[in-house]
């Protein structure tokens, strides 16, 4: 998995690719030691670092994350006992490195002492980076917008790891809480009261799942569509709709086009929207150059492709694989989306800007700027913005913006 995350693919579809042959309980170690080794992995090189003469950045990647690997069982995995921690990671080593390497990691990981939890608070960007495994350019900029204790917070909510929120479909939430109630599945109310927490770390096993019963969306998701208050009976597209779960909201109470610019993703897209019998009409289309009629839309829903930010929590190689060039990279298109959105819409008509981002550039800027390039449009009401420790989610940001002339 943790290969497969250097080699540039998302966590979630490393885990799918590697870990479906293994039992539950192997699947969910599986799952929280390469989870825990991406959240922690600037804190476990802190601890390695001084036992390894050979300088660090030259050291091969598969022996950096062997050795972290280790680490994290050693400190962080109290049900793992310490000598099957040491053994299996050793034995590891023999089969990927061969026994002399596996000889350097056994010393490595002996000589590593139990990590002090009540070492001082951080009093620079880079300590505060380092006790919580971000990227030191990331939480600067995190510092400059939203100051030192509410950054610190951030982080901290980063490395918990996020409940599995079902938002119902096609049944009442009191009716989903029956379905899980008389399976034995333990939950809870999710936040902004919008569907229900569970612990289950395969979807597919829920009950009520096959029947299109609910879909996985947390809940930040939903106050954001929420708070839209896009109109019933209105003919909304969906611009970039995938995986699906704001489409299907919004097909049970509106005419709704959803489309999406990659085939995989309109795929899964498609897949939801069967399952949970919703009627909506798809196609493949690149958000920047939609294939519709200029007036005959209602409403343009732009949930744009993001940084990602407010999702560090239930990403954890997200942190690792972001760039500064990619949120600028990220904006530009954005701006091109919302362009080709403007475009569709007559007087009085609406367009909807969400992100799942807490940047800037991507929120606030990107519509002060649209606005400026756009006088024809002004915002209809205030802009919401979830912060992810504040709302116990995801991070997200929504705006309203109404065609005025």
């Amino acid at each position: 998995m943790l290969r497969g995350v250097r080699d540039g693919r998302r966590f979630e579809d490393a885990l799918q690719s590697t870990a479906n042959g293994l039992s539950d309980a192997d699947r969910r170690l599986t799952h929280e030691i390469a989870a825990g080794v991406l959240r922690s992995r600037a804190q476990l090189d802190a601890m390695l670092m001084p036992l390894v003469s050979v300088p660090w950045h030259r050291m091969a990647p598969d022996l950096l994350d062997l050795l972290r690997i280790g680490a994290y069982q050693l400190q962080h995995l109290d049900r793992v006992p310490r000598y099957a921690a040491l053994s299996t990671t050793v034995e590891l080593t023999k089969e990927i490195a061969g026994s002399r390497t596996a000889g350097l990691v056994n010393a490595v990981l002996r000589r590593l002492h139990p990590m002090n939890a009540a070492s001082e608070p951080a009093d620079s960007v880079a300590a505060l980076a380092d006790e919580h495994s971000h990227p030191a350019w990331l939480v600067e900029r995190w510092v400059k917008r939203f100051g030192w204790a509410r950054t610190a917070a951030l982080l901290r909510h980063n490395n918990t790891r996020p409940a599995l929120t079902l938002r119902p479909v096609g049944v009442s939430q009191d009716e989903l809480r029956g379905l899980l109630r008389s399976h034995g599945v333990p939950f809870e109310d999710a936040p902004f009261g919008l569907g229900l927490t569970v612990a289950a770390s395969r979807v597919r096993d829920l009950p009520g799942y096959r029947e299109g019963a609910f879909v996985v969306q947390d809940p930040a998701q939903g106050r954001l569509l929420q708070w839209a208050a896009i109109p019933d009976r209105a003919l909304v597209w969906d611009a970039c709709a995938a995986p699906g779960g704001k489409s299907v909201a919004l097909g049970r109470r509106c005419r709704l086009l959803a489309s999406d610019r990659r085939r995989d993703r309109l795929r899964m897209l498609r897949d939801t929207v069967t399952r949970t019998a919703t009627d909506v009409s798809l196609f493949l289309a690149d958000a920047r150059r939609p294939p519709l009629d200029a007036g005959r839309i209602e409403v343009a829903l732009v949930d744009a492709p993001c940084s990602a930010t407010g999702t560090m929590a239930r990403h954890p190689d997200a942190r690792w694989r972001l760039t500064e060039a990619r949120i600028v990279r990220a904006a530009a298109r954005q701006a091109e989306i919302l362009a080709a959105a403007a475009g569709l819409l007559g007087h009085d008509r609406l367009l909807v800007y969400l992100t799942c981002s807490l940047e800037e550039e991507e929120n606030e800027r990107q519509v002060e700027g649209f606005l400026d390039r756009h006088s024809g449009f002004r915002r209809d009401g205030d802009d919401l913005f979830v912060f992810p420790p504040d709302a116990g989610t995801d991070g997200g940001y929504a705006a309203r913006l109404r065609r005025i002339a």
